[in-house]
């Protein structure tokens, strides 16, 4: 599976609640990162990484996640410059406070769920009316747009291109207007993103803005467990796709490797390939670490005003 690169740089996430939008960033996003077991030690063979990377993700561990993504002394330049990052920052715009501000509260509030759901109801209604009739037009348009960003992102090999397609044709199939128009997936739905905006415990965006790496990874993890139970509230069991992962070794040479597997996703089996690259005897994936390397490579922000 592609591996995501070790953020450097976060960006503030404006919650929603459009369960198409959400499962679709869920099947190309999350389910795409692959996955030592328990260790946080890189292990000395690239099949072990993978199916490292996958335990990680299952077990909600991404501070384990990222430690297994890059060897130990790129892992310590990234975290400096995260902190950098976080010194560096501009300030918020009121705007980006207040915006924050309405939907951490919205969705921490007591009674959030009946008030959102209230919300939610109609716009769960005009869908049920447009998608009738129409609805194989709107996933053959959705699936143009998917291809269309997937093709354009020149971050991602003809390897990850392929995999990422093959998630997006899994789920065209398996999408149906039935399953976002259902009124107790929905209510279920708004129980899980609530249950998990207060699990975050990050009530304004300063604090957000605050978070170290790790702590941040940590907070990411809670989100990252929110995302599968809402995966599952759809019908889409990311917990089985990363158990069931079957990797292989494909190719070796020296210091690089490529690894090849499978995993169930959808009614669906997905192929994926992951390059590997060897530091100090340790297996890691290729494409986090060049990109750590490239973001690394470039000048940090010079250090705004105190605020």
């Amino acid at each position: 599976m592609p591996i995501a690169p070790l953020p450097l740089q976060r960006s503030p996430v404006r919650p929603g609640l459009a369960a198409g939008a959400v499962l679709l960033a869920l099947a190309l996003l999350l389910v795409a990162l692959p996955g030592c077991r328990h260790s946080s030690i890189a292990p000395g063979d690239p099949v072990a990484a993978v199916e490292g990377l996958a335990q990680a993700l299952a077990d909600d561990d991404l501070v384990r996640y990222s430690r297994l993504s890059v060897p130990p002394a790129l892992y310590a330049q990234v975290e400096a410059r995260w902190k950098a990052k976080v010194a560096a920052a501009p300030p918020p715009t009121p705007a980006q406070v207040r915006d924050y501000a309405h939907w951490m509260g919205r969705l921490t509030a007591p009674g959030a769920e009946a008030a959102i759901y209230a919300d939610l109801d109609p716009k769960l209604a005009h869908l049920e009316k447009q998608a009738a009739g129409q609805w194989p037009m709107m996933k053959a348009t959705a699936g143009l747009f998917i291809n269309g960003v997937i093709q354009a992102n020149d971050r991602l090999s003809p390897a990850e291109k392929a995999h990422f397609q093959a998630i997006g044709s899994a789920f065209a199939d398996w999408a149906t207007a039935e399953r976002f128009t259902d009124r107790q997936r929905a209510k279920e739905a708004i129980a899980v993103v609530t249950r998990t905006a207060r699990a975050l415990d990050l009530p304004t965006l300063a604090q957000a803005r605050r978070l170290e790496m790790v702590p941040a990874f940590e907070k990411a993890g809670v989100g990252w467990h929110g995302f599968k139970q809402l995966a599952h509230v759809y019908g889409i069991d990311i917990d089985a796709a990363l158990d069931g992962v079957h990797a292989k070794l494909k190719s070796g040479d020296g210091d690089t490797a490529v690894v090849a597997g499978t995993y169930p996703l959808m009614g669906k089996t997905i192929a994926f390939e992951v390059d590997m690259v060897r530091r100090d005897g340790r297996w890691y994936p290729a494409h986090a670490v060049r990109q750590a390397e490239a973001d690394l490579a470039r000048a940090p922000a010079a250090p705004t005003a105190a605020r």
